[in-house]
């Protein structure tokens, strides 16, 4: 097996269905202690780093991928069709972003010391072909459509029930939805100063429309008359749900939930650009940071 097998089994108690596979586990942790490191060498250099709160927003995206992964939603995908439901919703619409709100690429970079992080940039960057792909995969247009192709794909009936009846093709459906959505909030949270930054008015369009065609997905499978995927029909029934009753909340989740997730982004990014219009001056010292951090690696964001 190229990955390890990540799905437990639910045989126990909903709440206490946790499994924790090493390589899931470890790399988890592994996040969590590099990150730590880095901000702490960078304070200690007298480098820029993140707001407490993007710190937070960090180690939150990294628990809630834990839940998502490793917690009941997991454990119980096979049986429960809505569950699988809320596992993709909580690793594309909150963990990735809370990742990537905690800035992780500036942080490690500020915390490598100066020849080190020249020496990282370098290796990677002064190859065309991987400066070419870094652009090309971050670029917004490209991120929209990986993350939505992705999202249609993978609920197409074939690659659904193929997901389910074997952990590695579950284990890459899994790895192509949190990639994707990486890419996607990459360019609209901005996760290092000057690379693909989407305008505010871009960043809402992309987010609508991402919201319509995650809410068409959804609406297609509540208000279909019969089951989508032929595995949940000869799967345990628990909690009494049947197999259309089950499949009616996995879409309401995708098609109501998701939504609403989405405008609440919608609405938080709009308020939050009113304020710094109305008090441009608090934000004078990031701006500059970022500013301070990006002028090495400045062609990170255009190929040479």
């Amino acid at each position: 097996m190229i990955l390890p097998i990540l799905h437990g089994r639910a045989d126990g108690p909903f709440l206490t269905a946790w499994t924790f596979p090493p390589t899931l586990t470890l790399g988890l942790l592994f996040a969590a202690a590099l990150y730590g490191l880095a901000l702490r060498a960078a304070r200690r250099a007298g480098r820029p780093t993140p707001p407490s709160w993007q710190v937070g927003s960090y180690y939150a995206g990294l628990l809630t991928t834990a839940v998502a992964l490793l917690g009941p939603l997991d454990t119980w995908n096979d049986e429960l069709f809505f569950l699988h439901m809320a596992q993709h919703l909580v690793l594309i619409q909150v963990a990735a972003p809370l990742l990537l709100l905690g800035r992780p690429v500036q942080v490690i970079l500020r915390g490598l010391p100066a020849r080190r992080t020249k020496a990282v940039l370098g290796g990677v960057l002064r190859r065309r072909v991987s400066r070419w792909v870094l652009t090309a995969l971050t670029h917004p247009a490209v991120a929209f459509v990986l993350f939505n192709a992705s999202m249609v794909l993978w609920h197409l009936p074939s690659l659904y029930n193929a997901a389910l009846e074997n952990d590695l093709v579950h284990d890459l459906e899994h790895a192509f939805f949190f990639g994707t959505a990486l890419i996607y909030w990459w360019a609209i949270i901005e996760p290092v100063p000057r690379h693909h930054k989407l305008k505010l008015h871009w960043a809402l369009v992309s987010l609508f429309f991402s919201m319509i065609i995650g809410s068409a997905v959804g609406a297609i499978l509540t208000l279909a008359d019969n089951p989508v995927y032929a595995y949940y029909v000869g799967a345990p029934r628990v909690w009494g749900l049947s197999v259309m009753d089950d499949q009616q909340i996995g879409g309401l989740l995708m098609w109501v939930v998701g939504g609403l997730v989405y405008s609440g982004i919608m609405l938080g990014m709009f308020i939050a650009a009113l304020n710094r219009d109305a008090e441009p001056e608090d934000t004078s010292d990031e701006v500059e940071a970022a500013e301070e951090w990006a002028a090495e690696p400045r062609h990170f964001s255009r190929p040479a």
